[in-house]
């Protein structure tokens, strides 16, 4: 395993962006995406979409994500999330971080926290994280390994915006213990794009239900 080696951190350093943290704009058909591309994650890794208009994207954990022997805070990404024209966005929002191993001897001990805040449409900021959620894999006298992950679901109506904020990652590893990423961990946001009709769309519905109405009216008088 590897150790995470800072020339200007401690035992208990802090990672944060650079001075000059570049912001990257990605667009697609139903939404933008605007982030910080120089957090501890670099660039955007990937995208998807899937049935009924649900929509994602994410980013890979690179190795350098690890501690050991330390407690280490990382740089996630700011971002902010926009409907594109004719669309708002909405459904059930989800996130998942995770898959990041841990490997503990005798005496050993590892956890790992994410914190951060969301707003949407500009509204007041509200907290999200907490402590990532602990899996076993091996369990024995002299050794434990498994894996750290974190998973919600927000069930939200539409929006046109939404910015995440502040995001960062804390590994706490003793000399007996270690976190690392081995490139298996991602972040990953889930949400759902609706279609939002047209004023001519708007218009011919009225439309048709003035006729109908108006047919309805003709047979009740005779």
């Amino acid at each position: 395993m590897k150790t995470l080696l800072l020339a200007a951190a401690s035992a208990f350093g802090l990672m944060t962006l650079p001075a000059a943290a570049a912001v990257e704009t990605v667009n697609f058909t139903e939404y933008s995406l605007s982030y910080e591309n120089s957090s501890a994650l670099g660039g955007l890794a990937f995208n998807s979409g899937g049935s009924g208009g649900s929509l994602g994207f994410g980013w890979n954990i690179p190795d350098t994500v690890e501690a050991s022997d330390a407690t280490l805070t990382f740089t996630l990404p700011s971002f902010t999330l926009t409907a594109a024209p004719g669309y708002l966005l909405g459904g059930s929002l989800s996130g998942f971080f995770g898959n990041l191993s841990f490997a503990e001897g005798f005496g050993g001990t590892s956890s790992a926290s994410i914190a951060g805040s969301v707003s949407i449409d500009g509204g007041a900021a509200m907290a999200v994280g907490g402590a990532l959620n602990r899996t076993l894999i091996t369990n024995k006298p002299a050794i434990r390994t498994g894996y750290y992950g974190l998973s919600g679901s927000l069930p939200y109506g539409t929006f046109s915006t939404l910015s995440v904020s502040g995001l960062t990652l804390t590994l706490s590893a003793n000399e007996a213990a270690s976190v690392y990423s081995a490139n298996q961990g991602k972040l990953e946001v889930g949400f759902f794009a609706i279609p939002v009709p047209e004023p001519e769309s708007y218009a011919m519905l009225l439309a048709g239900l003035g006729v109908v109405s108006m047919i309805a009216r003709r047979r009740l008088s005779r």
